[in-house]
């Protein structure tokens, strides 16, 4: 990238251009040839030396033979004197864009700039032709192919032996037109935006600069915005342009050319619209004063603006300086009137405020000074009514809702606070909404960790308060919280056999609080399932189960209910096997026969409940020592003894199903055949 100074009249144009194609042209030096309607301007890109020049040849026919289109070696200006005659009217314009005080200084930066020459060359011919790089033929055959060569000779006119050529169909081609885009004022300065495509390798159409022009409104001719030339930046395809417009306040009409390096413009763009309009807002205001009066009103007073074209001012209020202001004028306030008076304040709030400056055509001046007031609030806010709560057992919360008739202009925030009821010593209020809250709702978590106690009492308490602290009346509730977690069922259940008759059955009491009652249940070994028993109030941890049969096994457990009905697990269980402890009634009418073979026995049947057999005995004497005849029980009212002789004595008692076993009966003797 170079930079090239352009400099007309007193402005400075600085612009930045892409010079790696003519950088490249000057190290592999090249013919550029551009055909217009009349004549054909050929460029060629060498560096030559002081005193070099060239003869330039034209070939009108394939094979044909070449003329001289030169009487003289074209050498452009060879000394200072000569450059300022070749540069005519440019001569002065080249000195201020190389910032040259005379010709002899004009020409050694030209020459110690060969790349900012060219590029200069390539904008005025006028330049191109002082420095022996341009060549016009005005005899050239138009739209035919021909071939131009070129022939570099030295000093005295001798050829180098270096020679360029090149052979072109001269068709005169104007530039395609500019599109412009946009545009946008400050004031009276412009920016106009347009578009013109990049030059592609492969491609050269020899644009170099635009010309911008303005519509005139009163004879419709095009008027030049600006000498300057705007050079073609080739590294874009969009480009601006920045002046100062002769009108404002009118709607303008734009176009602009594109030049090649011959000078040809293109046909001009469209024509592009633009509502120029004064944009400039005014000075900010100054010096602004503000005053609460007796009624907490805010009295606004700032330095009248004189000077033409303001057509009122805007009052801007706030209350936080990160948030936009509000406006509260949407009328303008009369440009001979500095005043205005803020009845819609509320008390306890600082306010801010600041004024702007409004033109005819309605640009509006910066923010300027702020004004502060702070008003004072003595009145509180209403209160809030019919307090409702529930308390929600899926996000275990509680849910606050109240009613408000409105929110004062002062109104900041409700405020609510929680205190557990339910315990020997309350303690003081908690305020569970740390930030302000407008909505007539809240939902109350209590607590990140601890949350609420299940089965305990709060009471909850909401007021409004202003921005000064002042509060309304209060209104309050009281909510339980639900027992949910079952309760922890009790321990030590134990079963104990109450003579036989009964079966009584303790356990130890569950550690939870808030019991209800406590749920007996039973089942028997052969049952699925426990069923019911009894229930009885959480002070008792004793019954009698007096619906049991002897010789059942009963299976005993306890559950414990608290007061919201949520029941424990079971207790572990208890077994007993149920037994009496009174033996049947003795064995009567025993009868013995000695049948030869053994000893026949019967007696009459023991029809107490529970009994499980008989047991037999016998003895050598009557008083003698008895024993067991078998093992087991006999369960029919007959026994024969195979060994058993008309000698012995024998004794039957009664078993019970508990093992509980009679007295003995009376002894007996077998009577034998004999008998």
């Amino acid at each position: 990238m170079k930079t090239i100074k352009i400099l007309y009249g007193v402005t400075i144009l600085i612009l930045c251009i892409c010079t790696e194609s003519y950088t490249q042209s000057l190290t592999e030096p090249e013919l550029r040839i551009v055909p217009s309607e009349n004549e054909v301007h050929v460029y060629h890109t060498k560096l030559l030396s002081a005193g070099m020049g060239f003869n330039i040849y034209r070939q009108d026919e394939p094979g044909g033979a070449f003329i001289r289109l030169n009487e003289e070696p074209q050498r452009g200006a060879q000394r200072s004197d000569e450059l300022r005659i070749m540069l005519g009217d440019r001569y002065e314009r080249t000195l201020k864009i190389f910032e040259a005080e005379n010709a002899g200084e004009l020409w050694m930066k030209l020459r110690s700039n060969p790349i900012e020459s060219a590029i200069t060359s390539l904008i005025f011919p006028e330049f191109a032709r002082a420095f022996g790089w341009l060549y016009v033929d005005d005899t050239a055959p138009i739209h035919r192919l021909v071939t131009y060569r070129i022939e570099f000779v030295d000093n005295l006119g001798r050829p180098t032996g270096e020679e360029m050529s090149k052979t072109i169909f001269l068709q005169p081609r104007l530039p395609d037109p500019p599109v412009i885009t946009r545009a946008e004022n400050t004031g009276l300065m412009v920016r106009l935006h347009w578009r013109y495509p990049r030059m592609l390798n492969d491609e050269d159409d020899f644009v170099t600069n635009f010309y911008l022009y303005r519509i005139d409104h009163h004879t419709g001719r095009l008027q030049r915005i600006t000498d300057e030339i705007v050079i073609r930046n080739n590294a874009y395809d969009t480009h601006q342009f920045y002046f100062e417009s002769p009108v404002i306040n009118t709607t303008e009409q734009y176009v602009i050319t594109a030049v090649d390096i011959t000078g040809q413009q293109s046909r001009p763009s469209q024509i592009f619209e633009f509502e120029l309009i004064y944009n400039i807002p005014p000075p900010p205001i100054t010096g602004i004063s503000a005053l609460v009066t007796l009624e907490q009103w805010v009295e606004l007073s700032w330095e009248r603006r004189i000077q033409p074209h303001i057509a009122g001012y805007r009052v801007y209020r706030g209350t936080d300086f990160s948030q936009p202001f509000t406006l509260l004028t949407e009328e303008l306030i009369n440009p001979g009137e500095a005043y205005y008076l803020d009845t819609t304040v509320s008390g306890g709030q600082v306010y801010y405020y600041t004024i702007t400056v409004v033109d005819e055509v309605g640009n509006e001046s910066e923010h300027g000074d702020f004004a502060m007031a702070q008003v004072l609030d003595l009145i509180p806010p209403l209160p809030p009514k019919n307090l409702a709560a529930r308390y929600n057992t899926e996000t275990a919360t509680v849910e606050l809702q109240w009613e408000v008739d409105k929110l004062t202009p002062n109104f900041e925030t409700f405020i609510v606070l929680r205190r557990r009821e339910d315990i020997s010593q309350p303690g003081a209020f908690t305020r569970i909404n740390p930030e302000s809250i407008r909505e007539t709702g809240f939902i109350d978590r209590g607590g990140v960790e601890a949350g609420f106690t299940e089965g305990g009492h709060y009471r909850y308490v909401v007021y409004s308060a202003s921005r000064a602290r002042i509060y309304s009346d209060t209104v309050s509730i009281v909510i339980p919280i639900p027992l949910i977690t079952p309760p922890a069922p009790p321990t030590n259940v134990r079963g104990v056999n109450d003579g036989g008759f009964r079966i009584n059955v303790t356990w130890n009491p569950s550690p939870s609080t808030r019991l209800g009652e406590y749920v007996v249940y039973r089942k028997t070994d052969m049952m699925p399932s426990f069923e019911e028993l009894l229930r009885v109030p959480p002070e008792n941890r004793f019954i009698r189960d007096e619906k049991v049969e002897i010789g059942t096994t009963y299976i005993y457990t306890v559950a414990a209910v608290d007061t919201s009905g949520n029941e424990s697990a079971y207790a572990v269980f208890d077994t007993l096997f149920f037994i009496s402890f009174n033996p049947p009634r003795s064995v009567r009418n025993l009868q013995a026969a000695d049948r030869g073979d053994g000893v026949a026995l019967q007696w009459e049947p023991v029809t107490s409940p529970g009994i499980a057999g008989y047991k037999i005995y016998r003895a050598a004497v009557q008083t003698g020592r008895y024993q067991s005849l078998h093992e087991g029980l006999v369960t029919e009212p007959h026994f024969f003894d195979y060994s058993g002789t008309s000698d012995l004595w024998y004794r039957v008692s009664a078993v019970d199903i508990s093992g509980n076993e009679s007295r003995s009966g009376k002894a007996v003797r077998p009577i034998s055949r004999s008998d």
